[in-house]
């Protein structure tokens, strides 16, 4: 007589019922405040801020060391109702205070540039700006899309979308390669 590859009782499999039911449950109660993005956004990249209210990239943290003052990071998810930052943190964020100035565009005048409505909405990297006052530093702007309404982005009225990142990183992601 045969042994079966895999002798299972009625306990066993119980107990694996319960773990998937609790890791079920568990990763759930984690991902009930969603992130509001477009549905080709994925990466990385961890957004950068400068100033509490300017939304940069790597490139103006590298210009001078003795221009950064201060840097912090939040790398794990916190709730929407206690900070306005909460949709660019899929990948953490970087806050960067500088002894500079930064210059920069308003959500406004992004979308007045293009002619829609001041309010509309405006991602970065694909990710819904969800509060007004947030700026984009201009030396900062890659590309910005002006994304129409259709099925797949379920979205009410034009928006902007506008990039930070280089096509590379949107590809590769932002972990630079060591090269020896």
């Amino acid at each position: 007589m045969q042994q079966p590859l895999i002798n299972i009782n009625q306990t066993h499999l119980n107990k694996i019922l319960f773990a998937l039911i609790f890791t079920f449950f568990f990763s759930n109660t984690y991902s009930q405040e969603g992130y509001i993005k477009l549905p080709f956004t994925k990466g990385n990249c961890p957004t950068i801020i400068i100033e509490k209210n300017i939304i940069a990239n790597e490139s103006v943290t590298e210009t001078k060391k003795e221009w950064i003052s201060e840097i912090s990071v939040v790398k794990d998810k916190v709730n929407r109702k206690d900070h306005k930052f909460f949709n660019l943190t899929e990948n953490g964020i970087i806050f960067v205070r500088l002894n500079k100035k930064v210059a920069f565009k308003t959500q406004n005048e992004l979308n007045a540039f293009f002619g829609i409505k001041e309010n509309n909405s405006v991602y970065v990297n694909g990710y819904l700006i969800e509060h007004p006052d947030y700026k984009i530093a201009t030396e900062s702007i890659m590309e910005i899309e002006l994304i129409e309404p259709d099925s797949d982005n379920k979205l009410k009225s034009k928006a902007i979308n506008v990039w930070t990142l280089t096509k590379q990183e949107r590809i590769n992601g932002c972990h630079k390669q060591n090269v020896n």
